[in-house]
C-alpha cells in the first residue's frame, strides 16, 4: 500500500478541480476514489459548490463511475448552510440567491423560500448566497434591500471562481462582493471552506480521528487554509485552480502536492 494511503483512514475530497472541471471528467481521479473505497477507506466528498443538491451530486457521481456513493457521503455548502441555519435558528423565511441545488437543500431543511417581492417589502429572515448563474441587476437590488432592512447576510462559500472546461468562471465570492457593495456590509456568516462549520459537519459524518484524516482539494485559499485551520493534513492537487508557482508564493503550505488525485496511490 502506498505510504500516503497507508497513513490515512478518512478522506475529505473536493469535487470541482479534483474529479472534474465543468463537464470535463478526470478518469484517473475516478479510478483513484474507487481504489480508495475498495481499500476500505472512508470518503466524504466536501465541496463548496452549492449549485447542485446532494441528490444531484450522487446522480452525477454514479453516472461517471462512482457507483458506491450515497447522499450521506456528500457535504456541500448548500446542504451545510441550510442545516446549520435550521439548527441555530429554526426554519426561516429565506431568499435563495443561488442555483437550483441551493433551493432544494433549503426546502429539505424546512425553510420557506421567498421571492424578490418579499425582499423589497423587507420581510425576509435571511438572504442565502451561493453561485448564481442567473443573477440579474434586479436580483442584486432586491437581496441588498432585504439585507439593509435587517435580513441576515448568509454566504454558502467564499470561492471567487471555480474551474470549468473553458477556464475559471465567477463563483459565490463574486456574488458576495456585489451584495457587499450594494448593501454596505459583509456577510454575517460564511459556512463553506475555509471556515469551521463545514469542516465540523464533514468530520462528524466521516467519524474518523483527525490525525487519520486527509483533506484533498485544488485551492490554497479554501482547501489548504481550511484544513490547516481545522488542524488537518491536506493534499493540493494541481488539476484545478492552484498551480505549483502559487504554492511557492503562498504562506499556506499543503502537506502534499499532487499532479492529480491518482498520485495519492503512487506515493
Amino acid at each position: 500500500m502506498p505510504k500516503i494511503v497507508e497513513r490515512y483512514e478518512g478522506y475529505l475530497i473536493d469535487l470541482d478541480g479534483v474529479l472534474w472541471a465543468g463537464q470535463k471528467v478526470f478518469p484517473d481521479a475516478i479510478r483513484a476514489v474507487n481504489s480508495l473505497h475498495s481499500l476500505g477507506k472512508s470518503i466524504v466528498f466536501l465541496t463548496n459548490n452549492s449549485t447542485k443538491s446532494r441528490a444531484q451530486y450522487v446522480e452525477k457521481l454514479r453516472k461517471i463511475g462512482v457507483g458506491w456513493v450515497r447522499e450521506q457521503d456528500i457535504v456541500n455548502s448548500g446542504f451545510a448552510t441550510a442545516k446549520l441555519l435550521k439548527e441555530q435558528r429554526g426554519p426561516l423565511k429565506a431568499f435563495p440567491f443561488g442555483d437550483v441545488g441551493l433551493y432544494v437543500e433549503l426546502m429539505l431543511q424546512g425553510h420557506r423560500l421567498v421571492t424578490e417581492d418579499w425582499c423589497w417589502a423587507g420581510d425576509v429572515d435571511a438572504v442565502v448566497v451561493g453561485m448564481d448563474p442567473n443573477v440579474t441587476y434586479w436580483k442584486i437590488g432586491a437581496a441588498a434591500n432585504a439585507i439593509r432592512a435587517g435580513a441576515d447576510f448568509v454566504a454558502t462559500n467564499p470561492d471567487k471562481t471555480f474551474p470549468t472546461e473553458r477556464g475559471l468562471m465567477p463563483g459565490a465570492g463574486t456574488m458576495i462582493a456585489a451584495l457587499e457593495a450594494a448593501s454596505g456590509r459583509g456577510p454575517d456568516l460564511i459556512v463553506g471552506k475555509p471556515y469551521k462549520p463545514i469542516f465540523d459537519m464533514a468530520l462528524s459524518v466521516l467519524g474518523i480521528e483527525k490525525s487519520k484524516v486527509l483533506v484533498v482539494g485544488d485551492r490554497l485559499d479554501t482547501d489548504v487554509i481550511g484544513a490547516k485551520n481545522a488542524r488537518l493534513d491536506c493534499a493540493l492537487v494541481l488539476t484545478g485552480v492552484a498551480r505549483a508557482e502559487d504554492v511557492e508564493a503562498s504562506s499556506a503550505k499543503p502537506n502534499y502536492i499532487l499532479g492529480s488525485l491518482e498520485e495519492l496511490l503512487l506515493r
